[in-house]
């Protein structure tokens, strides 16, 4: 621990310009050397004493252990068991593939974006298994303790359909960080999962004042105001799924676009006799 200690006064020592001549060695396992530099650029800032004391062992214990395994696996292992340039070529020619691919497919600015439109008609394609007999509802709550002295000025606020839309920046400031609520207006939520997170039961499909729920659980007040609710729902009825379906779209386009033009590309080249089969 002690060693440890110096290696970390070590680490603050050493500015970050300094020369490798300067830079001190805090490890090492037979040729391989670990430098004060290099633990350092793996360290996160604004860490207590404590914290880099223990991430610094950490890092330095997980390098030891694999420059052990790797003196073990150079001095066990054969020439050709060794010899990776066919994997370092295949993955380099792949890299290489991937990238031009991108390249190409960002300059096909007609077909490498995708509207709302297009989304709504591409999600109502898609096979009756993406469709789920689930309840789902858009809500607003906050939970605040029982006992706290915003319920009242809260409730109001989100009671009264006017205000908590028109004052909803507000009520975000008066929750602040340190109380759980939603108030997104757009997002639906699985009923069942909605009634685990408030810890009650909801009539989802209640209309006028039942859709204002104040209920006490334990030491909370749960304060719920029920905005929308189906009884099911489709691929493309919530921002998640649509964001899904819009990159399933995407992937397709993009696919389509590549194979054709590789189909292009050999035809050319085949036209051309530089394909010989």
């Amino acid at each position: 621990m002690r060693k440890l200690a110096v290696i970390l006064g070590l680490l603050l020592a050493v500015c970050a310009a300094c020369r490798r001549n300067a830079d001190p060695v805090v490890a090492q396992v037979y040729q391989y050397k670990l430098y004060a530099s290099e633990v350092r650029q793996g360290m996160p800032v604004g860490l207590s004493q404590e914290d880099s004391l223990t991430l610094v062992r950490d890092f330095i214990d997980t390098w030891v252990k694999e420059k052990l395994v790797l003196h073990e696996a150079e001095k066990k292992l054969s020439p050709r068991e060794k010899n990776f340039d066919k994997e370092m070529m295949d993955y380099r020619n792949s890299l290489l593939i991937n990238r031009y691919y991108d390249k190409l497919w960002q300059r096909d600015t007609a077909n490498n974006h995708v509207t709302d439109r297009e989304i709504s008609d591409f999600a109502r394609t898609l096979d009756s298994r993406y469709t789920v007999d689930k309840e789902i509802v858009r809500v607003n709550y906050v939970k605040l303790p029982a006992n706290s002295a915003l319920v009242e000025p809260v409730k109001s606020l989100l009671f009264d359909e006017h205000r908590r839309v028109e004052e909803k920046e507000t009520l975000v400031a008066m929750l602040g960080d340190s109380i759980e609520y939603l108030l997104d207006d757009e997002a639906w939520l699985y009923l069942d999962d909605l009634q685990n997170e408030v810890a009650f039961e909801i009539d989802a499909s209640a209309n006028g004042d039942a859709r204002r729920i104040e209920k006490e659980v334990g030491d909370q007040k749960v304060l719920l105001v029920i905005l929308d609710y189906r009884s099911q729902r489709s691929v493309n009825e919530t921002k998640e799924e649509r964001a899904a379906a819009g990159m399933l779209l995407m992937n397709q386009r993009r696919t389509q676009f590549i194979n054709q033009y590789v189909q292009d590309l050999y035809d050319k080249a085949l036209k051309e006799g530089k394909v010989v089969q």
